[in-house]
């Protein structure tokens, strides 16, 4: 049964595939390809239209500048062969002949289906069993994305994902097992990017996730929805075992100011999480030790909108930020109010923006990391107690 008459979709991500669509319909619809593109140039003549239909039919790269001009030198040379040979030779068979015989861009050209080359090319990025990008792919698109990113002043971040004790599993329910479980967590992974992201197998059970124009928190959220969605995806996969996943993020240039430096931040991340206990995501810390540095034992009252602060314990404390342990969780990216008290100084009050939340070695208490954020530290008002505190 032929497939229904697909519309042109002009969103960045999908052109090409849309554009192929058309192209292969059986029976092929080339002047009604010709129509929209002709349409669809004039309302956005901003989009690589005729580039990106010359590359797929021919995989010659052109400006689209360059790329009208051979559309309507083909156009003309189709309607002279029509002439000539009383009948219609079609759009391939004139493009064909005007880049072989006319223009010679083509020295040597092979007939090919579209879909079968698309499957091969696509074959050479991607990960045989997962369906992911492959490593290789991953590399070069780590390193394309933090160059576009320093040449925008924008921000990318670095997620890597490793199934806990996925060798276990190996072992005791056999690599055919072990491979669903990959599959799985690969589609779970996949189904939680953005068409802007990409996700990789890294290597053996480890996952990478690209996220462009991201930054840390952003990151955070993501990695971490990533990973209770694995975690619930197999609490409730019939005969497979409970799997989690641990992971690490970092972010460019707040992080690392390569390629090779981010990926390394990110993994040190993700060892982390595994030595604290596995099923988690952490931040990438910087390895800089200049702010001075509070007793661990300094009162902490955190402020939630609303609500009276609460009373912590702090565990990390410096210019920077602030890691301290609750009761109950706070909201990655919520945004808090913090009142330090040291040594019988006057409390400071600081905002500050929530970053992380894990589950702390204590049973019934949560690790929270609060970056510090906007305005100076400032002495906190005398008439106002620390107790009730609120977020601003």
């Amino acid at each position: 049964m032929p497939p229904k008459d697909p519309k042109i979709n002009l969103d960045a991500a999908t052109l090409r595939h849309s554009l192929q669509n058309l192209l292969e319909l059986d029976p092929p619809k080339e002047e009604r390809l010709l129509a929209e593109l002709e349409r669809r140039k004039k309302t956005d003549p901003g989009r690589p239209l005729y580039s990106s239909v010359l590359h797929i039919l021919t995989h010659l790269d052109f400006s689209e500048a360059e790329a009208e001009k051979h559309w309507r030198r083909i156009r003309s040379h189709r309607d002279k062969l029509r002439a000539r040979l009383r009948r219609d030779p079609g759009l391939r068979v004139a493009l064909l002949d005007y880049f072989l015989n006319l223009n010679q861009e083509l020295k040597n050209p092979k007939i090919i289906e579209i879909s079968i080359f698309e499957q091969t090319e696509r074959s050479a990025i991607t990960d045989g069993l997962t369906g992911l990008f492959n490593h290789r792919h991953f590399a070069q698109t780590l390193k394309q994305e933090i160059s576009r990113a320093r040449r925008h002043r924008t921000r990318v971040s670095l997620a890597l994902f490793d199934l806990d004790d996925f060798k276990k599993v190996n072992d005791t329910r056999g690599h055919p097992v072990g491979d669903k479980v990959l599959v799985r967590s690969a589609a779970v992974l996949k189904d939680g990017v953005r068409d802007i992201d990409t996700a990789a197998r890294y290597g053996g059970e480890e996952f990478a996730v690209i996220l462009p124009e991201t930054g840390r928190t952003g990151a955070y959220v993501v990695a971490d929805r990533m990973r209770l969605s694995i975690e619930r995806h197999f609490r409730r996969a019939r005969g497979l075992p409970g799997m989690t996943v641990s992971g690490g993020v970092a972010t460019f240039p707040d992080d690392a100011n390569s390629a090779a430096d981010l990926v390394k931040k990110a993994d040190r991340g993700l060892y982390r999480s595994k030595a604290a206990g596995k099923n988690r995501i952490t931040l990438a810390k910087g390895e800089r030790r200049e702010h001075r540095r509070l007793p661990p034992t300094t009162p902490v009252h955190v402020g939630a909108a609303g609500d009276k602060a609460a009373l912590a314990l702090a565990k990390n404390v410096s210019a920077g930020g602030v890691l301290v342990s609750l009761k109950r969780p706070v909201a990655v990216g919520s945004q808090v109010s913090v009142v330090l008290r040291s040594n019988g100084q006057r409390p400071t009050d600081i905002r500050g923006e929530v970053v992380r939340v894990t589950p702390a070695a204590r049973r019934g208490s949560f690790d929270v990391g609060v970056r510090f954020v906007g305005a100076a530290a400032r002495p906190a008002a005398r008439r106002r107690r620390p107790s009730k505190t609120r977020r601003t």
